[in-house]
């Protein structure tokens, strides 16, 4: 009787404060029930009161399972039951832990491996599972000394191809370097990471952006192979009946200039031989893989094994001992090389139509300099003014070299003097009073400038006035520095090919291209644009049974 009183006053005076309630219920109870869930929260052990017709049931009667908050009685009661019991605003029966036992032990497992612990996780690829292809490398490099401050170097190749999707692949070689990668040129074939782009491609289009090459076009007169840089595209789109229209466009800037070199060979001499521009600019950088290399009409194989190795930073060819040069020898280079002078931008676009009985196709072609962006040459109001007068007759953009810099202890300086009834003759000098100009000299050709080179110092080259004979120049170089002019080049090209049943094909191209030398000057415009043509009927016809067979052939060019 004391316990149950005790129960009561529990349930009656819990303070609120403590999180806790009172829970009263009527439950029916059927035949088939045995077990009853009481509440989802900790029940106040002690605190359930069973009432039935108002007689309190006794513990006898009934038992509580307070981690399951269920009430189980022993003997089935026929009436509905009144229970009440106080409850905690917390469910304390849950297991509660930081980390889940199962990776410490399992059960089943063998007493002394119940403790090990495995690896449970996986690493989520950052390029897209298994169906791409990756490989390069990563450095990291600490340049320090003397007479330099701490520097720290980073370089990433990286080189990836595969599947992104079903239907799109990649193809990609992406570089993270202070200075652009040109290979020794000494193998035959160059590495991926010559160049730096990303290609995107399927069966239908293939879009490059980055570095990429174009070539030439279907057609008799448009020939290129051109290095770029910016974004080029090619889409194929396939209809019935056997046709398909082919799309190519690129936009970019030009990344090299082309020039074509022919070098008379020295006897005995494998080389190197030094390549220059189309300006005659000395120093100049190849573009890697760019390069033709002809001896005696025989085109080279580059390679150190092979016939010739090249650098392509000195512009400098070398033959091999399997082509033995002497002073007959013939040689012919063509190569793009990089040209700093000016923004160089590339257009090009091709359209090709095939359809069952020939083709049809449409070329355009457009590269040109940005006057207006100069990257190695400074030009001022005069420089330009000078051009503009000067039409196509670009050897005369020359001006003056003499530079009065006062004295210098550091560089080679020339004097201003009077010779042989000729003034402005510069010799060259170390006096402090008299050594006061600062000059360029250019080579102009054999006998065509009026000094010629002396001797060599520390400090550079040195060069001595000669005089004229009889008025004709007995020198090599002047005081002069040439004015590379900006230029532009566009070819279009229109042709088609059909064929006339199984003997006869026809095919013929007109061809338009404009050369301007000279974009600042509106002078000589008339003979920018040439046109030209190309037509050729051919026939084919098998001649008696034995596998035979005649062709002929008429063909006319217009240049």
């Amino acid at each position: 009787m004391f316990k149950r009183l005790l129960t009561i006053l529990m349930i009656w005076f819990i303070p609120i404060g403590w999180g806790q309630g009172i829970q009263k219920k009527q439950i029916t109870v059927h035949n088939n029930t045995l077990e009853i869930k009481l509440d989802s929260l900790s029940i106040l052990p002690g605190s359930v009161v069973c009432i039935v017709n108002r007689d309190t049931l006794s513990e006898s009667q009934y038992t509580v399972d307070y981690i399951q908050k269920s009430i189980r009685f022993i003997r089935l009661p026929h009436d509905s039951i009144d229970i009440s019991y106080a409850y905690l605003n917390f469910d304390f029966t849950p297991n509660l832990a930081r980390y889940d036992s199962t990776f410490l032990f399992s059960a089943g497992m063998r007493e002394d491996w119940k403790y090990q612990i495995s690896e449970q996780t996986s690493m989520n690829d950052f390029f897209g599972g298994n169906d791409l292809s990756k490989k390069g490398s990563l450095s990291r490099g600490v340049t320090f000394g003397n007479r330099q401050n701490l520097g720290l170097n980073s370089t990433l190749n990286l080189e990836l191809s595969g599947k992104l999707s079903e239907n799109l692949n990649v193809l990609a070689s992406i570089s993270d370097a202070n200075v652009p990668i040109q290979p020794e040129g000494n193998t035959q074939k160059l590495q991926s990471f010559d160049q730096v782009f990303i290609q995107l491609y399927n069966n239908h289009i293939k879009f490059t952006g980055g570095d990429f090459w174009i070539q030439r076009p279907t057609g008799y007169f448009l020939n290129y192979k051109k290095r770029g840089q910016g974004f080029t595209s090619f889409y194929t789109i396939k209809t019935p009946k056997e046709r398909m229209l082919s799309l190519q466009s690129s936009l970019g800037l030009s990344k090299g200039k082309f020039n074509r070199q022919v070098i008379q060979g020295i006897e005995n001499n494998q080389g190197p031989y030094r390549l220059k521009g189309t300006e005659n600019e000395p120093f100049i950088v190849i573009l890697a893989g760019t390069e033709k290399v002809f001896v005696d009409g025989k085109m080279l194989v580059r390679g150190q094994e092979f016939d010739y190795i090249i650098d392509y930073n000195t512009a400098e060819v070398v033959f091999t001992s399997r082509f033995l040069i002497t002073k007959d020898t013939r040689i012919v280079l063509e190569f793009q090389y990089s040209d700093q002078t000016y923004t160089r931008s590339l257009i090009q676009q091709s359209m090709e139509y095939t359809y069952k009985k020939g083709t049809v196709w449409l070329n355009y072609y457009h590269e040109q300099d940005v006057k207006s962006q100069p990257l190695q040459i400074s030009l001022d109001e005069s420089d330009k003014v000078l051009l503009r007068g000067i039409g196509d007759s670009i050897q005369n953009a020359t001006i003056n070299s003499i530079d009065s810099v006062g004295f210098l202890d550091n560089q080679n300086l020339y004097k201003m003097t009077d010779s042989l009834g000729y003034d402005s003759v510069l010799v060259f000098s170390v006096n402090q009073d008299s050594a006061l100009y600062r000059v360029t000299f250019q080579y102009v050709g054999f006998k065509k400038g009026d000094y010629v080179y002396e001797k060599s110092t520390a400090y550079g080259k040195v060069y001595r006035w000669v005089s004229p004979v009889s008025g004709v120049s007995q020198g090599d170089y002047l005081p002069v520095q040439t004015l590379i002019t900006p230029k532009r080049k566009r070819l279009i090209t229109a042709g088609f090919s059909r064929n006339f049943g199984k003997k006869w094909k026809i095919e013929s191209e007109m061809g338009f291209s404009e050369n301007n030398s000279n974009l600042f000057s509106k002078l000589d415009l008339q003979n920018d644009w040439a046109w030209s043509n190309h037509t050729k009927i051919s026939h084919v016809d098998s001649v008696g049974k034995k596998g035979w067979v005649s062709s002929s052939a008429l063909e006319v060019e217009y240049l």
